[in-house]
């Protein structure tokens, strides 16, 4: 009867460790993916930055332009 009794606390509590390391890991999932967005906005928004030199002709490319 007592080892019934551990064998059930032993699986319940197995059971919670395995939620709660499910629990975060969809927190950690959760974080990557507010981060990569983040960094997509990022991107999106260095590219449109205003052009200083292009009212002067300046021969530098795109690439150079976004990150200078």
């Amino acid at each position: 009867m007592l080892s019934k009794a551990f064998s059930f606390a032993q699986t319940a509590l197995q059971a919670l460790g395995d939620l709660v390391l499910d629990f975060a890991a969809g927190i950690a999932r959760c974080g990557q993916a507010v981060i990569a967005g983040a960094r997509w906005c990022g991107e999106r928004a260095r590219e449109w930055e205003p052009r200083l030199w292009d009212r002067d002709e300046d021969p530098r490319s795109d690439a150079e332009e976004r990150r200078p």
